[in-house]
């Protein structure tokens, strides 16, 4: 046993490592940050992403904040805020491409050719008056106007306090291949709608190759599994949503080692950490024939 799950957390890791390089995709699980001086002091997401922060907005509008109140795994998340901005409301902006603060528009992108089957990610959302986020991906030819692809999430209406995972297929509309890669985030879902105070939470996205009608279904049928908090000090709960009374929740540490195994009943499972030492565990979550339908890591901190 302790054989499997050493395989197990070794293909997590290259998994992991796989999905912070993608160059599509960097900085995917936003742990890295520049510190920024404007006329207010904030800090941007690094490797190639754009925010409506200081910087283009100089009233200082901070739109994008560098949170560690409750990441989906390691350090940090990104937490967009849809802010008053003078007479009018504005929604945060995270991209890889380019804002144009004129004409309210984003360009660019990141150089890309390959042609990935989903994007995925995790977020939760704090709604206002019914507002919702958005999280779009898209693949682009020759020029902006010619669009090979693209995968569109928005947020419920309502808000969803832990982590949820999103999984959309990119639907292509051309067989060419694409040149620029554009991720967009916003706390809004448009200008006319926002509502102040609305605030998305982003974390660990990414994009997956395999074939999307099977592969999409399989990651929508666990959403409504979350592990939350990482990192912990102790208490950790999993909300088991799926109506599935056979799963079963194991806890690995980084050698394979299993440190514990418990049946999930359907709704909230509380497990307390607090005995184990400092450091990085990780979590598999197996169906009732054994076969893992969801896995990430907990931080367990003193």
């Amino acid at each position: 046993m302790k054989t499997i799950f050493t395989s197990i957390v070794l293909i997590f890791t290259i998994s992991l490592a796989s999905a912070q390089s993608n160059k599509a995709t960097p900085n995917a699980g936003f742990e890295y940050w520049s510190y920024h001086t404007s006329t207010v002091n904030y800090f941007n997401p690094d490797s190639g992403w754009t925010t409506l922060n200081p910087t283009l907005c100089p009233i200082g509008y901070i739109s994008c904040i560098k949170d560690s109140s409750n990441p989906h795994s390691g350090k940090f998340d990104a937490q967009l805020v849809t802010q008053d901005v003078i007479i009018q409301v504005a929604p945060a902006a995270m991209t890889t491409g380019t804002i144009n603060t004129t004409n309210k528009s984003i360009n660019g992108g990141i150089p890309y050719t390959l042609r990935p089957d989903s994007m995925i990610g995790w977020y939760h959302y704090l709604s206002v008056s019914g507002d919702n986020g958005d999280c779009e991906f898209y693949l682009f030819g020759a020029t902006h106007a010619d669009t090979i692809g693209q995968a569109f999430f928005k947020t419920p209406t309502s808000t969803v306090t832990a982590w949820t995972r999103f999984a959309l297929p990119i639907k292509y509309t051309s067989s060419a291949t694409p040149d620029t890669a554009l991720w967009i985030f916003s706390s809004s879902l448009s200008n006319a709608s926002a509502q102040t105070g609305s605030q998305l939470f982003i974390d660990d996205i990414g994009l997956v190759f395999h074939d999307t009608a099977s592969a999409v279904k399989n990651i929508n049928k666990y959403d409504n599994i979350s592990v939350w908090p990482t990192p912990t000090t102790g208490p950790v709960s999993v909300n088991n949503g799926t109506g599935s009374n056979s799963l079963m929740f194991t806890l690995v540490d980084i050698s394979g080692r299993k440190i514990e195994e418990e049946r999930l009943s359907e709704g909230v499972n509380n497990f307390d950490l607090a005995g184990l030492s400092a450091g990085m565990y990780i979590y598999l979550i197996q169906d009732g024939a054994n076969a893992v339908v969801k896995t990430g890591k907990i931080i367990v901190q003193k």
